[in-house]
C-alpha cells in the first residue's frame, strides 16, 4: 500500500507531458491503468487509513506531510469526479435501454410537469438533461413560491428555453393563505367581512419579504418576452403575477404589450394601478377572457374613471371572468361591466370600498340569468365601506334616481349598450357626464378614508 502511494507521489511529481493524457504512450497508460485497478481492489477502509497514517509519520517535515495530504486530497477529488462523471454515462446509457418511453414522449411528458420537476428530473441524468432542454419543457413556467427563490436571470433563462413554444408564466411571492375560489354555485352571494379575512392574508400588513432576499425579482423580470422581436410573449397564454414589489406601472404595461394572445391575467399585490393596467390590456389584450386583479393598497385606488370602463367592456368582449377586489369601484361602475360585458360568467368584487350593490335594483336579474344561467356574483363587504344593505328600500333608490342625471340623454352609454324598451336588460340610462352618473349613487356611499 506505502509502495503505491510513493508511487503515485513520484509520478504526480514528474513534469507534466505536454501532449493531452489520452495521447500518453501505451505503456504509461498500462502503469497508470495497473496502478489504479491495484488501488482500487483495496475495500478494506482501516487498512487504508493505517497506512496513509505511517505513511505521514514516515515523513521528516511538516511541509513534506502537507504536501501529502494535499496530493491525496487531489487525488480523492479526481477519483470522485471521474467516478462520477462514469456513473452519468451509465446511468444515461441504462436509461435509454430501459425508458420505456420515447424521446419524443419524455418530452411530451416533462411538458406536463412543474418547472422545478422538470429541473429535477433534468440533474437526474443526461437522456433526461436532453429532453428537458426541449422548449415544449418550459412552455408553463411556474416559478411562483411561498418564499423568494427566483431571481431575474432565472426567469430570463426559463423563457429563452421555452422561445415561441411559451404558453404561461407564473410568477412571485404567493399568499400563505391561498384566498377561496371566487365563484360559487350560488347565483348572487353577499357577505360583510373583514378586509384582512377577505383572502386570508391582509395586503395592508404585508410586509417586505423580497427585499430581505438575496432573490429579488425586480421590474425588469420580464423583459426577455419583448427578446428576439416579441416571439416569447406573441403566443403567451396565462400569465399570473404575486407580490412582485419592485414591479410598477410602466414594467407591467411593458409587458403585457408584449402579450397580444393573453388568455389568463392574474395580478395580485403589485403596485400598480387599476386604471393604468385597465387600459393597457384593453389596448394591447383584446382576447383576454380571465381578469383577476387584487389591489396591494386595499381602499385607495380610486383612479377607475368612465373612459377606461367602456374602453375595457368594448375592446375586451370575451371576459367570462373578472375580479376586481380592493379598490374603490363605484356601483355605475360595477353595473357597466356586469351589462356590458355580454360573455361574464363570473364576477368578484370583493373588499370594494364605495360599492353597495345598489346597481342590481336597476339590473332585471330574472332576464340577466335567463340569458346567463351561469351568472355568478361575489361580493364581500369589507367593514367600514358599507351603509347597512337591509337600510335600502325601494323608496331610496326612486328618490335617488329622481335627480335630473336620470332624465338627461343617455349618449354617454350609448356606445356600449344597445337601447331597447325602458327597463329592459339591454337598455342602460344615464348620463355622460362622469360626475353625474356618480352622484345617483352618492346616497349609498360612505368614505373609506
Amino acid at each position: 500500500m506505502e509502495d503505491s502511494l510513493l508511487s503515485s507521489s513520484s509520478m504526480a511529481k514528474r513534469p507534466k507531458p505536454p501532449s493531452s493524457p489520452h495521447l500518453l504512450p501505451d505503456s504509461d497508460h498500462f502503469t497508470m491503468d495497473a496502478l489504479l485497478s491495484s488501488f482500487l481492489s483495496l475495500s478494506d477502509s482501516p487498512s487504508i487509513h493505517t497506512s496513509f497514517d505511517r505513511l505521514i509519520q514516515s515523513t521528516d517535515s511538516d511541509s513534506d506531510q502537507n504536501h501529502l495530504i494535499q496530493r491525496a486530497l487531489h487525488l480523492g477529488s479526481l477519483l470522485l469526479e471521474a467516478a462520477n462523471r462514469s456513473a452519468r454515462r451509465c446511468s444515461s446509457s441504462h436509461n435509454a435501454v430501459v425508458w420505456p418511453l420515447s424521446p419524443d414522449l419524455t418530452i411530451k411528458v416533462f411538458s406536463m410537469l412543474d418547472t422545478q420537476s422538470v429541473c429535477y428530473a433534468a440533474a437526474t441524468c443526461s437522456f433526461f438533461q436532453k429532453c428537458a432542454m426541449d422548449p415544449l419543457c418550459f412552455a408553463n413556467i411556474d416559478l411562483a413560491t411561498l418564499v423568494p427563490k427566483v431571481n431575474n436571470a432565472v426567469v430570463s433563462t426559463m423563457i429563452h428555453r421555452a422561445g415561441v413554444a411559451l404558453k404561461s408564466i407564473k410568477l412571485g411571492v404567493l399568499p400563505p393563505i391561498p384566498a377561496p375560489p371566487f365563484f360559487s354555485s350560488q347565483p348572487l352571494v353577499y357577505s360583510i367581512r373583514n378586509s384582512n379575512d377577505a383572502s386570508g392574508f391582509s395586503w395592508n400588513d404585508k410586509r417586505s419579504r423580497q427585499g430581505r432576499e438575496s432573490s429579488i425579482l425586480t421590474r425588469s423580470c420580464l423583459n426577455s418576452l419583448s427578446g428576439n422581436g416579441g416571439a416569447p410573449g406573441a403566443h403567451l397564454r396565462r400569465l399570473h403575477l404575486y407580490n412582485i414589489e419592485r414591479m410598477d406601472n410602466t414594467a407591467l404595461l411593458a409587458s403585457l404589450s408584449a402579450c397580444p394572445s393573453l388568455l389568463d391575467l392574474e395580478i395580485v399585490g403589485l403596485h400598480v394601478e387599476l386604471r393604468h393596467t385597465l387600459e393597457s390590456v384593453s389596448k394591447h389584450c383584446p382576447l383576454i377572457e380571465r381578469l383577476v386583479f387584487e389591489s396591494s393598497k386595499t381602499g385607495r385606488d380610486d383612479g377607475l374613471k368612465y373612459p377606461t370602463c367602456n374602453e375595457f367592456v368594448l375592446n375586451c368582449p370575451n371576459i367570462t371572468t373578472l375580479a376586481l377586489k380592493g379598490f374603490k369601484l363605484h356601483d355605475y361602475k360595477a353595473r357597466m361591466l356586469v351589462k356590458g360585458l355580454r360573455k361574464l360568467k363570473h364576477i368578484d368584487l370583493s373588499t370594494s370600498y364605495s360599492f353597495t350593490g345598489a346597481f342590481l335594483n336597476f339590473i332585471p336579474i330574472k332576464e340577466l340569468l335567463e340569458q346567463r344561467p351561469d351568472f355568478c356574483l361575489v361580493a364581500e363587504f369589507p367593514k367600514g365601506s358599507y351603509f347597512d344593505v337591509e337600510q335600502l328600500t325601494e323608496s331610496d333608490v326612486s328618490l335617488s334616481l329622481s335627480s335630473g342625471s336620470h332624465s338627461s340623454s343617455h349618449t354617454a352609454y350609448h356606445s356600449v349598450f344597445m337601447n331597447t324598451s325602458d327597463g329592459s336588460y339591454n337598455s342602460d340610462h344615464g348620463s355622460g357626464n362622469e360626475d353625474s352618473i356618480e352622484s345617483s349613487f352618492i346616497i349609498y356611499e360612505e368614505n373609506s378614508d
